[in-house]
């Protein structure tokens, strides 16, 4: 049996399609508004669980990268302070075999004295070199300075390692430990500054050739800082390789999230126009087609 068409039927239709014609405009608009095809995790609940998983991974990505921008920033404050000890103390071996003249009379050897100790407060700044308010060659400890700056300069490096993620699985340390290049190597012995100080207390009062200190301790020194810069290298190094590892991680996952929740803005934007003119011309229509009588009040 069919059923009888009536004005509130064709108008019930109307208002339908209307309503439809409207939705997927409003839908288009609010893609080139927000840039994404997946507004609402709702609509596509696959889609969505993908997208999170990928929004997951960039972040982890970008905790990465900044953890290696720190690490490099480690890096870049201990070389130049472990390249201007090694410069001070091929200095101070310079001044020593200078010392060793022995037509240097007593102000000649006072003034070499004079620049050892000076060469030392350099090298003591050099150990107590701070990054973002931290004594980077003090391990893991948070204080401000390595060593005290007045004998017997004691040592505040806790010998821990500073450890930052840098790369998917990649875990590295970023700092050098001062004792290993200032302090004293081995229990009972001195740190680098007092045997400075010694050195220059020495050459002061003519006892260079009984010095505690000599030129093979001075190498060793020198030998210390300079293994410090090759191990500096060498993490800078990997931390070029991870940074490429990120780049080349966050340029994948980019693009595999825009591939599912990505719009193309010109495409959504000749969706959008024909919706709209399509709801345009349904609304001309249905002015058209649904006619209001005097019954339509009256009932």
């Amino acid at each position: 049996m069919l059923g009888r068409i009536t004005q509130r039927s064709l108008a019930m239709n109307a208002l339908t399609n209307l309503q439809s014609t409207q939705a997927r405009a409003a839908k288009f608009q609010e893609q080139i508004t927000s840039g994404t095809s997946l507004p609402k995790g709702s609509e596509d609940s696959v889609r969505a669980a993908a997208a999170l998983r990928l929004n997951d991974q960039i972040a982890v990505n970008t905790e990465n990268s900044r953890n290696l921008d720190e690490a490099r920033g480690w890096m870049t404050t201990q070389e130049p302070a472990l390249d201007s000890t090694t410069s001070a103390l091929q200095k101070v071996r310079d001044l020593t075999v200078q010392a060793g003249n022995s037509a240097l009379d007593a102000n000649g050897r006072a003034a070499i004295a004079k620049q050892i100790r000076e060469i030392k407060n350099t090298v003591l700044g050099d150990a107590n070199t701070q990054y973002q308010g931290r004594a980077v060659f003090a391990g893991t400890s948070a204080t401000t300075t390595a060593f005290a700056v007045t004998t017997p300069y004691t040592s505040n490096d806790d010998g821990g390692s500073v450890t930052r993620t840098i790369s998917p699985g990649v875990t590295t340390s970023v700092n050098i430990s001062g004792n290993s290049v200032y302090g004293a190597q081995t229990p009972g012995t001195t740190t680098v500054f007092q045997e400075l100080d010694t050195l220059a207390d020495d050459i002061e009062a003519g006892n260079l050739s009984t010095s505690t200190v000599s030129l093979s301790t001075i190498d060793s020194r020198i030998n210390l800082a300079t293994n410090a810069r090759a191990v500096i290298g060498a993490k800078t190094n990997q931390l070029d390789h991870a940074d490429d590892v990120n780049t080349t991680q966050l340029q994948y996952l980019t693009s595999q999230l825009d591939d599912v929740q990505g719009v193309d803005p010109m495409k959504a934007y000749l969706e959008f126009n024909q919706q709209n003119i399509a709801y345009q011309a349904a609304l001309q229509a249905t002015a058209k087609t649904v006619q209001v009588s005097l019954l339509d009040f009256l009932r």
